[in-house]
């Protein structure tokens, strides 16, 4: 799963299917996100296990992994995939939860991004968006 080349080279790896289903899913509060056709697959020679999907999506709520046979309470670590999406979902299963910053074409911070069409103040650009709320663009 990657957006461009700024997320490196594929990887090249031996794996073993542990399972695979024709229609993968999981929940996003009251909704249902499709996956596609998903496989569980564990890299030979470890106990790490790896969800490929077909649809492009963020990870939002632990079913994603229960729903095709792993129970993420049994895991000592979980790398999701996600901006932000999945906080709701995973903080309140998790120990402790860890922002990595990978490159990509998607902007994540928006402290930096070089946003060109932004005209009203935005945190965390600005500490206090609403300070001068009067003065916004419509």
């Amino acid at each position: 799963g990657k957006a461009g080349p700024q997320a490196g080279e594929p990887i090249d790896a031996r794996v073993r299917v542990l399972k695979a289903v024709a229609e993968g899913w999981q929940s996003f509060g009251p909704s249902r996100v499709t996956l596609g056709p998903t496989a569980l697959v564990r890299l030979e020679g470890t106990e790490v296990d790896i969800i490929l999907n077909t649809n492009r999506t963020q990870t939002f709520e632990p079913d994603i992994f229960s729903n095709i046979g792993v129970d993420p309470m049994a895991k000592d670590m979980l790398l999701i995939k996600s901006t932000n999406h999945f906080y709701a979902g995973f903080e309140p299963i998790a120990a402790e939860i860890i922002y990595v910053s990978a490159p990509s074409s998607y902007p994540s911070n928006p402290a930096v991004t070089d946003y060109k069409k932004l005209t009203r103040p935005l945190w965390p650009r600005v500490a206090d968006p609403w300070k001068d709320a009067g003065n916004l663009p419509p």
